[in-house]
């Protein structure tokens, strides 16, 4: 859900498609992202169709007027192989799958006004060219949005390095020059730094999109806790080992032993099998499995419970690598700002930017064990004021991720 914006009903008669190949169940920010577009879409008049994967769960067909297309996604595993030659060729295959799912879409339920895709990567952007090329005319405007880095951030460098196998997404992008001239087709993103990124990779600027969720409790008043009620640091979003999840394990259980000035309790969302780097199976740590200060939520969380996950928070604990997380947004830390959660976040990274522009927290340096270990312990011992520099900043932060801002730009209008 999201803060409500003045109804208008400005989008009536209006036709929007959505597509999200692997959108199938609640786990994850697919499900959370497409339901937030097709809700305000519909606010606003428009009639909203979604595509996604044929493993679909009924209960999100019938909510997202959803058809099941897509026999299997990018993100599905389908595509790791070890050979570096088969998984060249699986790009080419599932741009050939996006397209041969699309066209008969477009073909049996259009036109649309406005086609929308909010995860696109190599494995599509050849896809939706081609069917741009050849069902345009059954396409008003069709926007592509890219969420994932090119690129790979050397410690301290802010000047991506891409491998050779990204000239695939640049000719890909490149190829939709005229339509984007034309405004037949807009490029899109939700970061400032991945949009720099695309630039220097493929000379084209993508918009820069907000966020579209805003947790509905926003707005609700969040009392200072008492010394004696524990503190809720949370770990929201399926932990991975590009968020520090083994970093965090360890500073929560030093925490633990050492003593906090006043009652904690940590909660961290594990609700998909990890691997390190090794490929073995990395698991929660024994002793805080065991211990009752730490809750481990270990399967996927509906919209409430996901909502009530945040609205418990005091401090939202984003210890990511610096490495994956450049330029790629968190929708948990969105979610915390505006919300009026303080949080931890990697300096130099698109949170860093999130916290200066309309946030509160405190930042550490990437790697850093026993930084992360103050930081916590900063938190606990200044509570009140990360609280109160949260709350203040929280109305900026959902001004910039309003809903408003959102629909604006999608149908071009901004």
């Amino acid at each position: 859900m999201r803060l409500p914006d003045p109804i208008t009903k400005s989008l009536s008669g209006k036709r929007l498609l959505v597509v999200e190949e692997v959108l199938k169940d609640p786990i994850g920010h697919w499900y959370e992202y497409v339901r937030s577009v097709a809700e305000l879409n519909r606010a606003e008049g428009a009639e909203v169709t979604t595509v996604g994967h044929v493993a679909m769960e009924p209960g999100i067909s019938a909510e997202l007027d959803a058809i099941a297309a897509f026999p299997q996604s990018r993100w599905d595993g389908v595509y790791a192989y070890p050979q570096a030659w088969r998984r060249y060729l699986a790009v080419f295959y599932h741009n050939w799958l996006v397209f041969r799912v699309m066209s008969r879409i477009v073909r049996d339920h259009g036109p649309f006004d406005l086609l929308f895709a909010p995860t696109v990567t190599v494995h599509h952007i050849w896809g939706w060219r081609l069917l741009l090329a050849l069902y345009g005319k059954r396409i008003g405007r069709m926007v592509l949005l890219f969420r994932f880095n090119e690129g790979f951030y050397p410690p301290g460098s802010s000047t991506p390095i891409f491998a050779r196998s990204s000239v695939a997404i640049k000719w890909g992008m490149q190829s939709f020059a005229r339509a984007l001239k034309a405004g037949k087709a807009a490029f899109a993103t939700d970061s400032t730094r991945l949009a720099r990124e695309y630039q220097i990779l493929t000379g084209i600027t993508p918009d820069i999109y907000p966020s579209p969720r805003v947790a509905p409790f926003s707005n609700r008043d969040k009392p200072l806790k008492r010394g004696v009620e524990p503190l809720v640091l949370s770990s929201l979003g399926p932990a991975r080992f590009e968020k520090g999840i083994d970093l965090l394990q360890n500073a929560i259980k030093a925490c633990l032993s050492q003593g906090l000035s006043r009652p904690v309790k940590f909660v961290i969302q594990w609700n998909h099998p990890i691997l390190d780097a090794d490929g073995r199976p990395y698991e929660p740590d024994p002793e805080l499995l065991a211990d009752p200060r730490v809750e481990f939520i270990t399967r996927g969380l509906d919209s409430a419970e996901y909502d009530a996950a945040i609205e418990a928070t005091d401090f939202m604990l984003l210890p990511y690598q610096r490495a994956s997380y450049y330029a790629r947004i968190s929708g948990v830390a969105v979610e915390a700002a505006t919300a009026g959660i303080p949080m931890l976040y990697t300096r130099d990274t698109w949170n860093s930017d999130l916290v200066d522009i309309c946030g509160a927290g405190i930042g550490w340096d990437d790697g850093d064990q026993s930084g992360l270990i103050r930081a916590i312990r900063h938190f606990a011992d200044n509570y009140q004021a990360y609280h109160d520099a949260a709350m203040a900043r929280r109305a900026d932060a959902q001004a910039a991720h309003s809903s408003g801002a959102f629909m604006a730009i999608l149908w071009g209008k901004k």
